[in-house]
């Protein structure tokens, strides 16, 4: 029997792990969102959930052979599903790509995702954060990072010397890390032949650089002074990526991540249980 479930294949990072599906139930929620992928968590007391470190930081072709075996060992119970989702961080993977050739890498995992289930039927959705999840928290500047360091979480800074770092940071961030991909953040990565990863270089920014920037530079020396030594201005992709996903607004991220997220997100926002009916 056909349920109401939508079975979800996620990027093995704590950011997906935490809060994709209730990100996802904002999408749509006529569905209930199954995760089967990353479907080992570890609990010790008075401690935050941590991912098996046999599947942690799955992403790629290593993500894609997991969900294959997943598929073939649960076959009969995800069949009872509506459709399935597998989300990842492309990381610059279509680079250079045409259409015609991102459509056949998609095509092939189609028809190897119904070759297993033994369904030809079986609706499959791709959700790519490109690069990373980090690029919706930047798009969605309101909802991502400037409420995550606006917040009271942020405890050792006055709500004005808050507002100043998250206005500060954003103009940094633009002008020094996405430069020519300020205004369509789903295309960055490369630099001539050179990767740079977008999480990376936001860790290293908030951790030092715009402290460093704001003391040389700022015209008030005193909140430089309190920014540069407060405990709570780092980013942490288990705890901060999780907070995030769950406050970001999939409406601004359709507007504003046209390459990758916009076609899945109308796609899934159009997704009825009366659609999925002939499966």
């Amino acid at each position: 029997m056909v349920n109401n479930r939508i079975a979800c294949f996620l990027t093995c990072g704590y950011t997906e792990a935490g809060a994709m599906q209730f990100f996802l139930r904002k999408v749509n929620d006529e569905f209930e969102y199954k995760q089967y992928l990353p479907n080992k968590t570890i609990k010790k007391k008075g401690s935050p959930k941590s991912i098996d470190k046999e599947i942690s930081g799955l992403t790629g072709e290593n993500l894609l052979k997991k969900v294959y075996e997943i598929l073939d060992k649960h076959k009969d119970e995800i069949n009872c599903c509506r459709a399935v989702l597998i989300e990842d961080d492309l990381d610059g993977k279509f680079h250079n790509w045409t259409d015609k050739k991102i459509n056949l890498y998609k095509k092939k995992i189609v028809d190897r995702v119904r070759d297993i289930l033994e369904n030809k039927d079986m609706k499959v959705f791709f959700l790519f954060a490109s690069p990373e999840a980090e690029a919706w928290f930047v798009a969605d500047w309101d909802n991502g990072f400037k409420a995550l360091y606006e917040s009271n979480s942020i405890n050792d800074l006055e709500y004005s010397e808050r507002q100043f770092f998250t206005h500060q940071l954003k103009q940094y961030l633009d002008r020094e890390v996405l430069k020519e991909y300020a205004d369509d953040i789903e295309m960055y990565g490369y630099f001539g032949d050179e990767y740079l990863k977008l999480s990376d270089q936001i860790i290293r920014v908030i951790l030092e650089d715009i402290k460093k920037y704001l003391l040389e530079n700022s015209g008030n020396h005193t909140y430089a002074e309190k920014i540069s030594t407060s405990r709570n201005l780092y980013y942490s992709k288990k705890l901060h990526g999780d907070r995030m996903m769950r406050t970001i607004v999939p409406d601004i991220l359709g507007a504003r991540c046209r390459h990758f997220f916009r076609p899945t997100y109308l796609e899934l926002c159009g997704f009825t249980m009366r659609e999925s009916q002939g499966q």
